[in-house]
């Protein structure tokens, strides 16, 4: 219990505590005046003061009915779901003397601005059917707190009102109401108490989960004091939406987001719109570009694109982004700015723009055809990519980064995430020895591989006859080819390979013919036309 929570409850309890007194009071007072019966003068106060004290102490003890813990605001269907109440003035008015009953039903929008405008409204109207929504609340001695906790409720059943427009089933709200009845001073008080929770959105599969937590982000960001449930604006202005992306991002990763990270994302949010300006501390986002239209050209909304990236940082990326490894937001044209104003090698890690949920490599090379300095783009990796071999352990595979932009060398960056070979699996009992995934590019060529610092002892300078340069890409026990865009394969003549760009101060003299032959299949044809005529030459000496 956090200390503000601490001292708001021993208030609560301090207040009942006197009001209970002075109702005791009171009552004596009125017992005194009918053993002795005496003519008050001028107004007779007692009742009114009996009145009021009773009043105060009602208001009390329904305001401090609350919800301990929170139901989870999206709410998924027939899965199991918790919550606390706690009633916080139940110590000092030996509530627990009769223990009262705590009921947990699910409400619509339309049914809790109708509760809140009628409290003498039928308290059996649900919108569904929950599992486990009884309990009775425990006194604990040693805290003095009167609680329930529901560990097991279920939503087994929804009743959906009928949508307006374009509203989406993850745009309707709902939420859990607790309630109980229960008396105090010998059954003399009667309360009816109820409280509800934050507004919940009901999904009934995983795919709707990203556009519930949209609603629930907005409703909790957005929502003014004392409103009608759940009534929140259409339209805010973009420094309150990147105060809420800031907390949202910085709770799930640690680190904030920059001033320039939040302008990126406000020229994404707002690139549908031809906004061409740097200040965007005087533009408003509509509910609709947030999280219904989609961004030009793709196929998903904002709030899912930096959703996705949200996911793929907590889960696979919270460590380099906490250590600034990961610039992340930064647009395709920046990143090749950025990258060609140093020498070769250099890399950054940014979130990709066309899919969801993916961060991408862009390193500065040598073009194979051109030899002039460009940047490449790797093929954005995923989740699920990272599930098979963590980021750190990929780029430590790639011998064509060098230096972490702008001039961190990569172990440096990185080293501490990477997989130990100690963690490597280990040969099995039933004899066959376990296997390491390690990522390549095999169509892109090492520049100045043997003044890489980073590169691994594991590899060692040795002729590919499908390379245009002597450096190797990364090997392995097997071996994973990674995409790569901005770049052309060779062309096919006759289904074989025209290697235009061939080496021609290529060393021949440690070729030889077992290079280019298989123990199965034999000589194998595929060879380039310069190395078979150095073959053959060395062969008529």
């Amino acid at each position: 219990m956090c200390l503000n929570t601490f001292l708001f409850t021993l208030r609560c309890e301090m207040l009942a505590e006197i009001t209970w007194h002075n109702r005791q009071q009171i009552k004596k007072v009125e017992l005194l005046r009918q053993q002795l019966p005496m003519k008050v003068p001028g107004n007779d106060l007692l009742p009114e003061l009996n009145t009021t004290i009773t009043a105060l102490l009602s208001t009390l003890v329904t305001s401090t009915f609350i919800i301990e813990k929170q139901p989870p605001q999206v709410l998924k269907k027939e899965t199991r779901f918790a919550a606390s109440v706690r009633l916080l003035v139940g110590g000092k008015l030996n509530v627990h003397m009769n223990p009262p009953q705590v009921k947990a039903t699910i409400v619509s929008e339309a049914q809790a601005k109708n509760l809140l405008n009628d409290n003498n409204l039928g308290m059996n109207e649900t919108s569904g059917d929950i599992l486990n929504n009884c309990g009775v609340m425990e006194y604990h001695k040693e805290s003095g707190n009167l609680t329930v906790t529901f560990r097991n409720m279920s939503l087994k059943r929804i009743r959906r009102a009928d949508r307006r427009g374009s509203e989406f089933v993850t745009e309707e709200k709902f939420t859990i109401l607790f309630q109980s009845t229960f008396s105090i001073a010998s059954g003399e008080l009667v309360f009816q108490v109820r409280t509800m929770s934050l507004p919940v959105v009901v999904i009934v599969h995983g795919n709707q989960e990203s556009n519930a937590l949209a609603t629930v982000l907005w409703d909790n960001a957005f929502a003014e004091p004392g409103r009608i449930p759940f009534a929140v604006p259409d339209r805010v202005a973009w420094p309150d939406m990147g105060k809420a992306l800031n907390s949202k991002f910085m709770s799930a990763n640690g680190r904030s987001l920059s001033l320039e990270n939040l302008n990126y994302l406000a020229q994404k949010a707002f690139s549908g719109q031809n906004i061409q300006i740097d200040d965007y501390s005087t533009i408003q986002l509509s509910w609709s570009t947030f999280n219904r239209d989609p961004l030009p050209g793709r196929n998903f909304t904002f709030w899912k694109w930096f959703h996705g990236v949200q996911e793929l940082t907590r889960k696979h990326l919270r460590g380099p982004w906490n250590d600034g490894s990961i610039m992340g937001f930064v647009t395709r044209s920046q990143a090749q700015d950025l990258l060609l104003s140093r020498p070769n090698g250099n890399f950054l890690l940014r979130f990709s723009d066309s899919e969801i949920g993916g961060v991408t490599i862009a390193w500065s090379g040598d073009d194979p055809q051109t030899g002039t300095s460009q940047v490449w783009n790797l093929q954005p990796f995923t989740g699920e990519d990272f599930n098979i071999r963590s980021l750190a352990d990929r780029i430590q595979d790639l011998p064509h980064l060098i230096y972490l932009y702008p001039d961190i060398p990569k172990d440096n960056a990185f080293r501490s995430y990477y997989t130990p070979m100690s963690d490597q699996p280990l040969p099995s009992n039933n004899g066959y020895v376990g296997s390491v995934l390690v990522s390549r590019i095999p169509q892109i060529p090492v520049t100045n591989c043997p003044d890489n610092p980073s590169t691994p002892g594991s590899y060692t300078p040795q002729y590919d006859p499908q390379s245009p340069s002597s450096c190797p890409p990364s090997c392995g026990s097997i071996q994973s080819d990674i995409g790569i865009s901005n770049m052309q394969e060779p062309m096919m003549n006759d289904g074989i390979a025209d290697y235009d760009f061939f080496d021609e101060d290529f060393d021949f003299s440690s070729v030889t013919l077992d290079d280019y032959t298989d123990p199965i299949q034999g000589f194998i044809p595929d060879v380039p036309m310069e190395v078979m005529e150095e073959l053959l030459r060395g062969f008529e000496l």
